[in-house]
């Protein structure tokens, strides 16, 4: 009997083997065809489902972006065979699906069984710099330089577990470290640069955005830096060359197109400076700055009256955002049946914020309650139908609804307003 099963079993392994081997075959081949969809189905239809194909579905469901049902492919996967492997590609889409939390335990469960897989740690070492957790950032990183010492990424990456622990002389050091295991490291480079720049050592900062611009003579970050270091020290027609680069390159900001006008303005070029002011002004056209730039341009070139016109707009922009201070204070006088001081803090929210509808609908309102003479109320009202009618039904109902019986009122009273 038993020289008859052994053949039996066999033949049934060989067979379910065969089965899979040609399942997986016909998948392949819609692979290459792209229909993904029917090479999922055929995997996830298959019987017996095995350890090979719930891998292979989740994988191909992980290609095409399909995070949760590839978590949820590997996990069953994971009952049939606990691998190390596996496991890895289960923290890899846990990380692409935004849950960092679970690929952070993912990891962690593999590093204490296996500490000398370098590739996990350096996985979990970032995650833990991405959850703002520093400190074991540079454990990991730490041991991963003592591990692979010639790795140019760990002190890169040390360095900045110790910048966002504010560590600034170690931190630049680790970059140096980085650098000199690879002078072509250009994220090291850049991150010295700026390192050198914050401790005001002119030489060392431009020497590596030198470097920085050999490498890449177009990388944005390093001609940034190069032109911001040449306005500083006055070479403004040097700034300038770098700043065209900049604008060839399709790169538009308030700063650079700032800095392009202060260039153009130091050397007496105002309407060049003029323009690309207004260059500025097109990206953000209520910068109170930009605006006082030109202000000062317009005052330079002894016209008073724009000179003013900017001044006023630069002024009104400058306001400072505490809006949402003064109508919670008003808020709270208002519960406390304190309407005066209500209604100065509705007001000042008001003036700090015109887009602020709440503050003048309740402005509007308070003064309703307060004074006895409705006309003030009444133009609020007004001033909130025209500027915010659409934008909340019900309070427009309620503000509707006054304006009619405020006019009302009046008119019973024999006078008529509009």
């Amino acid at each position: 009997m038993k020289k008859i099963l052994v053949p039996l079993l066999f033949l049934l392994v060989v067979l379910k083997t065969e089965a899979q081997s040609s399942v997986f075959t016909v998948v392949d081949s819609l692979l290459i065809k792209g229909n993904y969809q029917l090479a999922i189905e055929l995997l996830t239809k298959s019987k017996p489902q095995t350890f090979e194909l719930l891998e292979k579905a989740a994988s191909i469901n992980q290609t095409i972006g399909n995070d949760t049902k590839a978590i949820e492919l590997y996990k069953k996967a994971l009952t049939f065979n606990n691998s190390e492997s596996l496991k890895i590609k289960l923290g890899q889409v846990y990380n692409s699906a935004g849950l960092s939390s679970k690929a952070i335990e993912v990891y962690e469960d593999i590093i204490k069984k296996d500490s000398s897989n370098l590739l996990v740690l350096n996985n979990l070492g970032k995650l833990y710099l991405a959850f703002n957790k520093p400190k074991k950032a540079a454990l990991v990183y730490n041991y991963l330089k003592n591990k692979d010492s010639l790795n140019p990424n760990y002190p890169y990456q040390l360095a900045e577990a110790l910048s966002k622990q504010n560590k600034l002389f170690k931190m630049g050091q680790s970059y140096l470290d980085a650098y000199n295991l690879d002078t072509l490291h250009i994220k090291s480079i850049y991150e010295l640069a700026k390192f050198f720049k914050k401790l005001k050592i002119k030489d060392s900062t431009m020497l590596f955005i030198d470097k920085g611009l050999k490498i890449d003579s177009t990388n944005l970050n390093f001609l940034q830096l190069k032109a911001n270091e040449l306005y500083f020290t006055k070479k403004f027609d040097e700034a300038i060359n770098y700043l065209t680069v900049l604008d060839s390159l399709n790169f538009k900001s308030v700063n650079t197109y700032e800095m392009f006008g202060m260039c153009y303005y130091n050397l007496e070029k105002f309407d060049l400076a003029e323009a690309n002011f207004k260059k500025a002004l097109k990206i953000e056209y209520n910068n109170p700055k930009i605006l006082y730039r030109l202000a000062s341009l317009a005052y330079e070139k002894k016209d008073a009256k724009q000179a003013k016109i900017y001044l006023s707009m630069s002024l009104f922009h400058s306001k400072p955002d505490i809006d949402k201070q003064h109508f919670l204070l008003a808020v709270i006088f208002k519960e406390e049946n304190d309407l005066k001081n209500a209604l100065i803090n509705f007001e000042k929210a008001f003036q700090n914020n015109y887009s602020n509808y709440k503050a003048l609908f309740e402005l509007a309102n308070t003064s309703d309650v307060y004074y006895k003479d409705k006309k003030t109320a009444l133009e609020h009202y007004k001033n909130y139908l025209a500027r915010f009618e659409s934008k909340d039904p019900k309070m427009t109902e309620f503000v509707e609804q006054r304006i009619d019986a405020i006019k009302k009122q009046y008119f019973i009273e024999g006078e008529i307003v509009d």
